[in-house]
């Protein structure tokens, strides 16, 4: 079919053309033809216009008054959103520290994990390496190594037990095999690296040859990620996890030294870049959980944590992650906490004590009135009852229940002047 595009004109021409149109043209030539619109009716023209008018007025007039009954509370009293962080009845969500569970592969087998903080956006971070044969045994989950977990239950496995173990929970997780990494290394090749070890392999007739001769070395993203996953014949954990301690060291210091951070650490606001960035251009501070090793009757080790480990595991762990969320196994209680004196040293000091508590501080700000003079818990749900009273005996109060369940948080904490700054 011909589209034949016609400049507007009188109907003589129209009826000209459709003399000698084809059909399926006659067809379309007759529905563009003009006709002369009919006069408006009255109604349309004058009374319309003012009904249209009116309506917005009112509509106006009804947001007024909406607007002053939203205002106005039902004692008289007006709402007003406090943006003073210092003024009495601010109040504000807390955003939890940023982490991230790295959890890293090789050959479909668990070759390490890195647990991953920031201590402030683009500034900072803190990394901790578990090795693979650490042996975690923490309340409610069976103990068992992380790469046993990870053979049974895959990452989720991991998580579970490496959060319980650190107290915390992980706002990203993501799993990383040698194929992953090496894209990522890639960006800032060529990596320096100081390998400590000859790195062996059986060839094919049986016999032991250098896969890759110890000394100070400049890696492709390649073969550092080849290098993340890999352990020589009988080797023991402990030295592959050093190697890794050294690349992680080595791949921030190159990140760090970048001409475009971006291109270095891909441009996103999420995931693995935002760690990147944060640890390579701010300070960071990379280590190896600290364990004892232990050889089995059969020659295989595996890491496990004493009495003292752990107590130093938990400092770590509120240091890196000061604003935690909680464990996937937690049922911890969300809390406002709420500072009812005019010190602001003293909500920063209750957080730092009540985080201990296993609470999940969602709100923090301030009382509506300053001079509180005692402090306070109240619980707004009955299964609270237990974390409720876990706090008041620490605020050496009594918790009372307020039961409301429209609230964002189970808990409300107002810290009164009987607070003892330390």
């Amino acid at each position: 079919m011909t589209t034949v595009d016609l400049p507007p004109g009188d109907g003589v021409e129209l009826r000209e053309l459709e003399g000698h149109a084809p059909r399926r043209l006659r067809l379309r030539l007759r529905r563009r033809r003009r006709r002369p619109a009919p006069k408006a009716n009255l109604f349309w023209r004058f009374i319309f216009p003012l009904m249209v008018a009116g309506a917005g007025i009112a509509v106006l007039l009804l947001w007024e008054a909406g607007t002053k009954a939203v205002l106005d509370s039902t004692d008289g009293e007006e709402f007003a959103i406090v943006t003073d962080p210092a003024a009495p009845g601010f109040e504000a969500f807390v955003d939890p520290t940023p982490t991230m569970l790295l959890v890293h592969t090789d050959g479909g087998q668990l070759s390490g994990v890195t647990v991953l903080s920031q201590t402030a956006l683009d500034n900072g971070g803190t990394a901790v390496l578990l090795p693979a044969d650490l042996f975690v045994d923490v309340a409610g989950v069976a103990a068992t190594r992380l790469s046993e977990a990870y053979t049974a239950g895959g990452a989720d496995a991991v998580e579970v037990l490496v959060a319980e173990l650190f107290g915390f929970g992980f706002l990203e997780r993501a799993e990383l095999d040698t194929a992953q990494l090496r894209e990522w290394m890639r960006l800032v090749e060529p990596i320096p690296f100081d390998l400590l070890d000859d790195l062996l392999h059986v060839n094919e007739a049986g016999d032991t040859e250098v896969w890759l001769a110890r000394g100070r070395m400049d890696l492709a993203g390649e073969v550092a990620a080849q290098i993340y996953g890999f352990t020589n014949p009988g080797e023991s954990d402990a030295n592959r996890i050093e190697r890794q301690l050294d690349l992680w060291v080595s791949w921030l210091d190159t990140v760090g030294r970048a001409d475009d951070l971006a291109a270095a650490t891909l441009s996103f606001d999420e995931g693995l870049s935002s760690f990147l960035r944060s640890l390579g251009a701010g300070t960071e501070d990379v280590s190896i959980l600290a364990a004892d090793v232990v050889i089995t009757a059969e020659g295989a080790s595996s890491f496990t944590l004493n009495a003292s480990q752990l107590e130093r595991l938990a400092e770590i762990a509120r240091a890196m992650v000061p604003v935690p969320i909680a464990p996937p196994l937690s049922e911890r209680s969300s809390v406002r906490l709420l500072n009812g004196t005019d010190d602001p040293r003293v909500l920063d000091e209750a957080m730092d004590v009540l985080i201990n508590l296993e609470i999940t501080i969602g709100v923090i700000g301030n009382a509506s009135e300053f001079g509180v003079e005692k402090s306070s818990v109240t619980y707004h749900r009955p299964e609270a009852q237990a974390d409720a009273e876990r706090v008041a005996a620490v605020l050496r109060t009594v918790a009372i229940l307020a039961e409301n369940v429209d609230q964002p948080v189970d808990l409300t904490i107002v810290i009164g002047v009987d607070w003892e700054l330390s």
